[in-house]
């Protein structure tokens, strides 16, 4: 395994050493592997199965225990395997691995891939490994938000003749375990993460069409400033063929200037200069694409911004042959991804919704603007560091109440009070009594609440909340001071509706209307 070439590290970090583009990890017979990380969403699962299926002599590691892995570990019972759990490798069970690799998890600056480096040992990922074995052309779907239901709806979209779709990347699990099923005329839709794509077109691998949904500031204390964190998501363009872009996000225009490439430009119609080219959504209801206009009423998704990712999907499928009606007419139908806007139940005329998927203020303002009629928020989680000023605004305009909990609870209530006062002062807000929370529109001081936990949370919201309302679990934060994931903080916001459905009287009425 020798002509591996070295890449660019985050600034301070040592020089990494990738495969070239050419390296097939096919019959890896008495190689020996270190797997750095595990975890429980699938990808390093994947990855140790496919290596133990090619011969590779793999040890893992991950600094947690077995009790946090047990999943995982349960499938690899009998597998012949080493395990370092429970710790960080020491440096000379790293120097005794041919190659290692990578969960996305695991940051470049972690000390078993900061001694790879200075020891010249190869680096690769889960998706790494995939790319280099599809046979086939395919799709690679990146963004702030809204890449999962863009990814789900391209996968409808490109198979609107009757071609094979496969999607996998992000969403959980790994193609690894399927890759021999692919065929030439199949096609592969991949979600790739920020954290996926950290060198990616660096060492000369990429799409045949790649999607940016958005881009603005998240996982900052991961990848440190917004502009290396930008430069991660450009990395799917790198060695792409064809990109398409939203034309009303900043980062996104700053990608297509810099692009090569053909770009398809895709948006509200409000974005488009007079005589620009792309996919337009043109009052918030036709997409239109070339020749083409299409009703997009049908959809059952909720919200403005589903119309757009909707727009984006259809559009990449005309890239690989689908016209564009059939395309967008594929994904009408298409049912919420769990944990992202799904109504959970109705309960005595109050609506339950579930965006526990959310972990950014823009995703929160996205999801406000979903929903109708007065809005009870419930957000909050681990802070990234991420600027909320744009949930800010939205929360002063749509909630009758906000309740906060987690670690960013408390910082986050000052700056909405002191917005409101701003608001009061100029006239924008109003001293209007309300029984149970503040009218639609007219957010009160006394309405934003601070909880401990999700379930003070919870209770909180529902007290405020009259027939009529909404009370929308849209987080826009991390789950990792309270949770060890977006959806186990789901599973228990919708066991709290089911716990308030049963002590209500049990009525139910609308429970999963947009899941079946």
């Amino acid at each position: 395994m020798n002509g591996a070439a070295a890449t660019p590290a985050p600034a301070g970090g040592a020089r990494l050493r990738r495969f070239p583009p050419s390296f097939r990890p096919l019959r890896l017979e008495g190689q020996r592997v270190l797997v750095v990380g595990l975890g429980t969403f699938g990808g390093g699962l994947g990855a140790v199965q496919h290596l133990l299926r090619e011969g590779a002599r793999v040890t893992v590691t991950d600094s947690r225990g077995p009790e946090a892995l047990r999943e995982s570990l349960d499938a690899l019972t009998g597998q012949p395997l080493q395990f370092l759990l429970g710790r960080q490798p020491t440096a000379s069970e790293v120097a005794s691995a041919d190659w290692i690799v990578a969960s996305p998890a695991v940051p470049w600056t972690a000390p078993p891939l900061l001694e790879a480096a200075a020891r010249g040992i190869p680096v690769e990922s889960e998706i790494t490994l995939l790319i280099r074995l599809l046979p086939c052309r395919w799709l690679g779907i990146t963004g702030t938000n809204g890449k999962s239901t863009t990814t789900m709806l391209a996968t409808r979209t490109l198979a609107a003749t009757g071609r094979r779709v496969w999607g996998g990347g992000n969403l959980g699990g790994s193609l690894l375990d399927r890759w021999q099923e692919l065929r030439a005329d199949d096609a592969v839709v991949l979600e790739i993460s920020s954290f996926q794509l950290e060198h990616l077109g660096e060492i000369g691998l990429g799409p045949d069409v790649a999607l940016v949904t958005n881009v603005s500031h998240d996982h900052l204390d991961r990848h440190g400033t917004f502009a290396a964190y930008a430069e991660a998501k450009r990395q799917l363009l790198v060695r792409a063929g064809v990109a398409l872009l939203q034309r009303g996000d900043a980062t996104c225009v700053e990608f297509g200037r810099r692009f090569g490439g053909r770009v398809i430009w895709y948006g509200n119609e409000a974005d488009f200069a007079p005589g620009d080219g792309g996919a337009r959504l043109v009052a918030g209801r036709f997409g239109t694409f070339e020749d083409a206009q299409v009703d997009f009423a049908p959809l059952r998704l909720r919200g403005a911004h589903n119309r757009i990712n909707l727009l984006a999907a259809a559009s990449a499928a005309t890239c690989f042959g689908v016209p564009f009606a059939s395309a967008a007419a594929a994904g009408f139908a298409a049912a919420p991804l769990p944990r992202r806007l799904n109504d959970v139940a109705v309960v005595r005329n109050t609506t339950f919704i579930d965006d526990s998927v959310s972990t950014s203020p823009p995703a929160v303002a996205a999801a406000l603007a979903a929903c109708e009629g007065p809005i009870h928020l419930i957000a909050g989680g681990y802070d990234k560091g991420i600027d909320p000023e744009v949930v800010l605004q939205a929360m002063v305009r749509k909630c009758s109440s906000v309740t906060l909990y987690g670690a960013v609870g408390a910082r986050v209530r000052a700056l909405l009070l002191a917005r409101l006062q701003a608001a009061t002062a100029t006239g924008g807000a109003t001293a209007v009594p309300a029984a149970a929370g503040s009218p639609e529109g007219v957010l009160r001081p006394e309405e934003v609440r601070v909880a401990t936990d999700l379930r003070t949370a919870f209770a909180l919201a529902v007290a405020r909340a009259g027939a009529g309302a909404t009370v929308l679990y849209s987080p826009g934060y991390a789950s990792y001071d309270q949770f060890r994931n977006f959806t186990e903080r789901g599973d228990l916001f919708c066991a709290l509706v089911a716990e308030h459905a049963r002590l209500a009287g049990g009525d139910n009425s609308g429970a999963a209307s947009r899941e079946s």
